[in-house]
């Protein structure tokens, strides 16, 4: 066996071990080599501290980390880490982290994320040997919307950057990697973003990706919340993609104001996270 960092594989070899790694997954993951250089990139993915695990220059197994800064710490989120079915059972996860790990210090990183569905023991219990704790849960939402005809209340209108000043004072809870504000920056080519606006006030805002019917942020000004403006955020979208199931990933299970707004629109949880974090 031989593990080294990723920089000089090639985006189809990883694809291929990622997908044979996913094939048998809870829920399975498939990307081809376009859509990994795609999550590589918007989840700024650094392949110089990423790990993969070689058997006769087959690579068996893999782990993805991105860099970013969390709450003012340089932190290494895990954006994937998989072994092909043959070679599970061996401690390869235990060799690349223990290969990452002095990779990881020199670099600066104070902090490691992952995240990891609820329910998969085996996975959670790992982590909790490798000094992981669980951070918060986050929930995953999909389903048709009703959409109900009301009165507009705010006056909606497509943006073309992020007001990420504005944006922020509406939050309630802190986004996840994948809906962060460095990986919308990198992902704006595919996001839309719209605002709502009373009396020339900007007072909320949804961004989503429209070919995934996927919200990536949504929130509302706190004097303004309950009067129907998320609502109206939401069917504005709906009216303007495919009109087949919304998805939503990674709500913050103690935002208890979002969740019953999300129900509210039809939509239902189907898988939960663990957000998992190593300080270092």
């Amino acid at each position: 066996m031989e593990i080294t960092t990723l920089e000089k594989i090639e985006i189809d070899r990883i694809a291929e071990v990622l997908n044979e790694s996913f094939s048998d997954y809870i829920i399975p993951l498939q990307l081809n080599s376009e859509q990994l250089a795609y999550k590589i990139f918007t989840e700024n993915v650094r392949l110089d501290l990423s790990i993969g695990v070689f058997s006769s220059d087959k690579l068996i197994g893999f782990m993805l980390h991105g860099l970013n800064n969390v709450d003012g710490k340089l932190s290494a989120y895990n954006a994937a880490t998989g072994v092909i079915p043959n070679y599970r059972g061996q401690g390869l996860v235990g060799q690349m982290y223990a290969y990452l790990l002095p990779k990881l210090k020199i670099s600066g990183v104070a902090q490691m994320l992952l995240e990891v569905i609820e329910g998969n023991n085996s996975a959670i219990r790992s982590y909790e040997k490798m000094d992981y704790k669980v951070n918060r849960t986050l929930d995953c939402f999909s389903g048709a919307v009703k959409t109900v005809e009301k009165p507009p209340v705010a006056l909606i209108k497509e943006l073309d950057h992020f007001d990420w000043g504005k944006f922020n004072s509406f939050w309630t809870m802190k986004p996840s990697w994948q809906n962060s504000v460095i990986t919308l920056e990198n992902s704006k080519g595919r996001c839309s973003v719209a605002g709502a606006y009373i009396g020339g006030e900007l007072i909320g805002y949804i961004i989503y990706d429209p070919v995934l019917r996927r919200i990536r942020q949504i929130a509302v000004s706190s004097e303004h919340r309950r009067k129907g403006v998320a609502t109206q955020l939401v069917n504005t979208m709906i009216g303007l993609i495919d009109p087949k199931d919304l998805f939503i990933n990674n709500v913050d299970h103690s935002s208890l104001e979002t969740i019953a707004f999300l129900k509210s629109l039809g939509v239902s949880k189907n898988i939960s996270q663990l957000e998992m974090k190593r300080e270092l």
